[in-house]
């Protein structure tokens, strides 16, 4: 039976549900939380890739919050009554002492994901992790090196798993966690065949 958390190097990277994680190393990272229950534990810092609702979730933004939570979203990207911190495309900024670069994520012959969207490479306590956002297979991808990939499979609105299998053989990563499927409709799919082609693949199950 699969785990909902992976370590790697002393830093916790949890499945939460659809794409969000929690990354827990010397402070508590959360990635585009989605539907979150009461009573996890509190957010240092908050990455949101976009501003669709399975992404950005105000109210359980506001459930993992304290008082100097930072909420780091695309510039542009408008989240009111929180800490927060834009970022542009290829900027690379520093928040809490995790390192946070926002790289673009797109879809290429799909509407949903043409603007203002990214993903991110964070660095914590050492760790290199990218959250690939909501993107299809883009030529971008060549240029990431990390320790961890999450990457979307669920089709759609994203890549499907077919075409995120061909992605890890573009990005440089020593793990490949999938991602975005399961929690909403359309976004089926088998993450067991993705364990089987995916050398380094690592699947999860979601926490709730």
């Amino acid at each position: 039976m699969a785990e909902s958390s992976f370590v790697f190097s002393g830093v916790e990277v949890t499945w939460l549900k659809h794409a969000g994680f929690k990354i827990k190393g010397s402070v508590v990272v959360y990635i585009d939380p989605y539907e979150i229950p009461e009573g996890l534990e509190k957010a240092d810092v908050i990455l949101v890739t976009h501003d669709h609702f399975d992404h950005l979730d105000i109210r359980s933004i506001r459930r993992i919050s304290k008082d100097d939570t930072v909420v780091v979203h695309p510039a542009g990207c408008i989240i009111e009554g929180f800490r927060s911190c834009g970022v542009n495309m290829q900027e690379t900024t520093e928040v809490k002492g995790v390192k946070i670069r926002a790289v673009p994520a797109y879809n290429i012959d799909k509407p949903f994901h043409k603007g203002n969207s990214v993903g991110y490479i964070i660095n914590i306590d050492g760790v290199s992790i990218y959250h690939a956002g909501d993107t299809d297979r883009i030529p971008e991808m060549k240029e990431i090196e990390v320790d961890i990939a999450l990457l979307p499979v669920g089709g759609t609105y994203t890549m499907n798993l077919e075409e995120a299998i061909e992605a890890t053989r573009d990005i440089g990563a020593k793990h490949y966690i999938p991602m975005h499927y399961g929690a909403i409709p359309q976004t089926e799919a088998d993450p067991e065949e993705f364990r089987k082609r995916v050398k380094g693949a690592v699947v999860l199950k979601p926490l709730f």
